[in-house]
C-alpha cells in the first residue's frame, strides 16, 4: 500500500507486550501504526489525525474499552473498531457487537489472527470509500411523512393537496405495507386539523364483538364488564381525524351503523341515550378491492359509495422501484438514529438487488429488511453478501450455476473473504465437506436410497459412498417424505 493510501491503525492497550507483538506483526506492511496505553491517550490521537481502524482492549485503566468504543463510534461514525478481550464470553461478544464493533480478538491471539483482522478491516474501509456517495444525502428531518419521487408518488402528493383542507371522506386503497396510514396521517398533517387528534382504528385487528364499543364507546352497565362510562374512538377524535383502517373487514351490521353516522353526523354510545355529534374528519383504507367485495355481498354498496367519493390508490413498491434508493436511505438514517448505531451505506451492487426484488410486503418489508441489515451488518457498508437469500435470488441468474454460486456466497462469503485476506489454505476442503452432505442426501432421496444408483450418479464407487455416509452421519430415514 502506497503512503498516499496509508491505512491508519490505532492500538489501545495498557499491556506493553501486546503493543510490541502487534507492532512487530504489522510493521513494514504499509500501515500507519499509532499506540495508546489508555482511553484518554486514544481519544487524543483520534482527535489529532484521521484513524481508519482502532483495536481496543476491553480492560483499560480508567475508561474501559466498551465505553471508549461507544463514545468514539458516536464521535467518528466512519471509524471501524475491534476489541481485544481476555475473556471470550458470550456477554463480551454480544456487547461488542451491540456497540458496533467490527470484530473482536481473544487473548492470547496468533499473529495470523491480527493480520487477517487488519486485512479485512482495510478491505472494508476501501470498499466503503469506493461506494461513498460524494453528494450530501437527502435531509429527512422535515415533516414529510411519505418518501418518494416517482410519478405515482407525485400523484399521491397532488391528491393529498387537493383533499387535505376539505372535510370530504377519503378512501385509500392499496396492498398491505404500501403506507396507507402514512397517507392518512399526511392528509391530517396538511389540513387545518393538524393540531387536533389523529385517531387510528384497525377494523381487522379488533374482535367483532368489541369493535362497536371501541368505535362508539359505552355507558356504565351497558354490558357485563362495563363498570364505567368509556368514550369511543369517534368521540376521542373530537375535531381531528379518525382513520378507519381495513374497513373492508368491518361486520355488515356495524357497516349499517357507520353509514348512519356518516349521513347524520351523530351517534350514541352503546347502552346510552345521549346523542353525540361527529366532529372528526373520516378517512378510510382497505387492502381489498371493495367493489368486488360489494359484488360478493361482503360490503354494503351504499356505504362504499358514501366513503369513496374521493379515492387515493397507494402504489405497490414493485411499481415505483425508482423510489427504493431514497426509501432505503431514509430507513438507514432513521433506523441508525433510533437504535444508536453507526449509519450504514449500501453498495451499488446491493442496491441493484434491492431494486430488482419485487417486495411483496411493499414498503413495510423494505423497512424491516433495512432495519435488520443495519443491526446485522458488521461494517458500515451493506454489500450483496449481507442481503437475505430471498432478495439476492430474485431477478438474478435463473440457471443452476448462478443460483448455486449465490447460495455459496450467502453461506460462505465471510469465510471466503477471510481466507483470501489471510492467504489461508484448505478452503476447498473446508467448504466441500459441508456441501457434500446435502448433495449426497438429495441424490439418495431421489433414487429412493438405492446406494448403487446413487454412487453411479455421483461418480464414485459404492464403498466410497458407504464411507461418506458414515462420515457425514447420513442414513435412510424410517419414513422419507417425498
Amino acid at each position: 500500500m502506497s503512503p498516499s493510501n496509508e491505512f491508519e491503525i490505532l492500538i489501545v492497550d495498557d499491556e506493553s507486550s501486546i503493543r510490541w507483538v502487534i507492532e512487530k506483526t504489522l510493521s513494514g506492511r504499509g500501515y500507519g501504526l499509532n499506540f495508546a496505553e489508555d482511553a484518554e491517550q486514544g481519544e487524543k490521537l483520534l482527535a489529532q489525525k484521521k484513524i481508519d481502524f482502532a483495536l481496543v482492549d476491553i480492560n483499560l485503566p480508567g475508561e474501559d474499552g466498551f465505553s471508549f468504543l461507544q463514545n468514539q463510534r458516536a464521535a467518528h461514525p466512519d471509524l471501524l473498531m475491534a476489541v481485544i478481550t481476555g475473556q471470550s464470553t458470550m456477554d463480551n461478544a454480544v456487547t461488542a457487537m451491540k456497540l458496533g464493533a467490527f470484530d473482536y480478538l481473544t487473548k492470547p491471539f496468533d499473529i495470523d489472527e491480527i493480520e487477517s483482522l487488519v486485512s479485512r478491516a482495510s478491505q472494508a474501509v476501501r470498499a466503503a470509500g469506493k461506494h461513498r456517495v460524494q453528494s450530501e444525502p437527502d435531509d429527512f428531518s422535515g415533516q414529510d411523512l411519505i418518501i418518494g419521487r416517482s410519478r405515482s408518488i407525485r400523484e399521491i402528493y397532488k391528491s393529498i393537496g387537493r383533499v387535505a383542507d376539505t372535510d370530504i371522506t377519503v378512501l385509500i386503497q392499496g396492498e398491505s405495507g404500501t403506507g396507507k396510514e402514512l397517507i392518512a396521517r399526511s392528509i391530517h398533517h396538511h389540513s387545518s386539523r393538524v393540531d387536533r387528534p389523529f385517531v387510528a382504528v384497525n377494523c381487522a385487528a379488533i374482535p367483532r364483538e368489541l369493535l362497536e364499543s371501541e368505535l362508539f364507546g359505552y355507558e356504565k352497565g351497558a354490558f357485563t364488564g362495563a363498570t364505567e362510562r368509556k368514550a369511543g374512538k369517534l368521540e376521542a377524535a373530537a375535531d381531528g381525524s379518525i382513520f378507519l383502517d381495513e374497513i373492508g373487514d368491518m361486520p355488515l351490521d356495524l357497516q349499517a351503523k357507520l353509514l348512519r353516522v356518516l349521513q347524520e353526523r351523530e351517534f350514541q354510545r352503546v347502552g346510552g341515550l345521549e346523542t353525540l355529534r361527529l366532529r372528526a374528519r373520516v378517512i378510510t383504507a382497505t387492502n381489498q378491492s371493495l367493489l368486488e367485495t360489494v359484488e360478493k355481498g361482503g360490503f354494503r354498496a351504499d356505504l362504499y359509495y358514501r366513503i369513496s367519493s374521493f379515492q387515493i390508490v397507494a402504489t405497490p413498491l414493485r411499481e415505483r422501484k425508482e423510489d427504493i434508493p431514497l426509501l432505503s436511505e431514509y430507513f438507514l438514517q432513521t433506523g441508525a438514529a433510533r437504535m444508536g448505531l453507526a449509519r450504514r451505506r449500501i453498495s451499488d451492487e446491493a442496491m441493484e438487488k434491492l431494486i430488482t426484488y419485487d417486495w411483496p410486503g411493499n414498503v413495510r418489508e423494505l423497512e424491516n429488511a433495512i432495519k435488520s441489515l443495519t443491526i446485522m451488518t458488521r461494517t458500515n457498508l451493506i454489500d450483496v453478501v449481507d442481503l437475505p437469500r430471498n432478495i439476492v435470488g430474485e431477478g438474478g441468474d435463473r440457471d443452476f450455476g448462478g443460483t448455486f454460486e449465490q447460495e455459496v456466497l450467502n453461506h460462505w462469503g465471510t469465510t471466503i473473504r477471510e481466507a483470501c485476506a489471510s492467504g489461508e489454505g484448505q478452503l476447498l476442503e473446508k467448504i466441500s465437506a459441508h456441501l457434500e452432505r446435502p448433495l449426497i442426501r438429495q441424490v439418495l432421496k431421489l433414487v429412493n436410497w438405492n446406494q448403487i444408483r446413487a454412487a453411479a450418479i455421483l461418480g464414485i464407487n459404492r464403498n466410497t459412498l458407504r464411507t461418506k455416509l458414515k462420515t457425514l452421519g447420513l442414513k435412510k430415514p424410517e419414513k422419507e417424505s417425498p
